[in-house]
């Protein structure tokens, strides 16, 4: 059996036998919803912040939206439900309280970059790349969540793929890591069990591999990724991409720095927004390779314009994640 085949495909839906079961928060299993029960996501919110991991409440899922109202929302259930978004992340348990007390439901955000970094990994094809770039020595699978002891540690089950925990690195967020998937770091968040993805599962810690397995630093082959250059470089206030991707991803991209740059104040964040899901929807769509040079182009337009690194990154995360789930192409290569 191959590596890849290797994977607990199985076990990434172990534990949710219960969806739709009766009473509680939908979509949970029936494990997760009695600790949810007798403990609260407010205990869950406080274990973690209790352990030096800095916490925010995030907006939740209603069964048919998110809870900002936002019939648009670009990121439901994942985005901070405070003023200051992730600039309010604590470990003061007094504020956790609360936070919870306030918005019982609210999904729990963890800040990266602080105690831990997070390689979030999509689907069967985020694994596939994963695969392929991770030395392997040929040995026995041992079970792990993703096959190779160089980056095993505590793994969350997401709605779509799996999030690894590694120790941070002191790396900023990079979009486009590999293909499928992205690095949570410095500046960046994730969300945290037993909160509720839009699609109505629970994020939850895989089997054997949760809070209590040691969360190990990053391997060489991973800092490699981490520290390669950026190929889009600034040229008289935007970013120029390098021959790479096709002729109309390269067009758009610079339709869209420009959009940002070009953009009045208190608008800024919405047009951040709006170019992220567009540019997430190209590289999706494979009209622009270089992922990471592209968000490297949206953060400096962001900040050129006056917006603050953390609420660039967090925008810019949000809109390329959900734009990613509508990949789009030109319609002379689609034809």
């Amino acid at each position: 059996m191959s590596r890849q085949q290797n994977r607990l495909v199985g076990d990434r839906t172990r534990g949710r036998s219960g969806l739709g079961s009766q009473g509680g928060r939908p979509g949970c299993p029936r494990a997760i919803e009695a600790d949810l029960v007798s403990e609260g996501l407010a205990n869950v919110a406080l274990d973690y912040a209790g352990r030096a991991w800095p916490v925010v409440p995030l907006h939740s899922w209603t069964g048919s939206g998110c809870t900002c109202g936002r019939a648009d929302c670009s990121s439901p259930a994942k985005h901070p439900r405070t003023a200051h978004g992730l600039k309010d992340a604590t470990t003061e348990l007094a504020e956790v309280v609360a936070w919870w007390k306030r918005w019982p439901e609210a999904n729990i955000g963890l800040l990266t970059g602080v105690m831990f970094d997070v390689l979030d990994i999509d689907g069967e094809e985020g694994m596939a790349a994963v695969n392929s770039a991770v030395p392997w020595n040929g040995g026995a699978w041992d079970g792990g969540p993703t096959g190779n002891d160089t980056i095993d540690g505590p793994t969350v089950i997401t709605g779509r793929g799996h999030h690894v925990y590694v120790a941070a690195t002191g790396q900023g967020n990079k979009a486009g890591l590999l293909p499928h998937v992205d690095w949570r770091g410095k500046g960046g968040y994730v969300v945290a069990p037993p909160s509720i993805h839009a699609s109505g599962r629970c994020y939850e810690w895989f089997p054997g591999w949760g809070l209590d397995q040691e969360i190990a630093p990053a391997p060489a082959w991973l800092l490699e990724l981490l520290t390669k250059p950026a190929t889009f470089a600034p040229s008289q206030g935007t970013c120029q991409p390098q021959r790479d991707g096709s002729a109309y991803g390269r067009a758009a991209l610079e339709q869209e720095v420009g959009r940002v740059l070009l953009s009045r104040e208190g608008e800024r964040n919405h047009a951040l927004n709006r170019a992220s899901f567009a540019v997430g929807q190209l590289i999706a769509g494979r009209e622009i390779d270089d992922a990471y040079g592209a968000v490297e182009a949206l953060r400096r337009a962001g900040e050129a314009v006056g917006l603050g690194h953390e609420e660039v990154v967090a925008t810019i995360g949000s809109g390329v994640e959900s734009g990613s789930l509508q990949p789009r192409r030109s319609q002379r290569r689609v034809s």
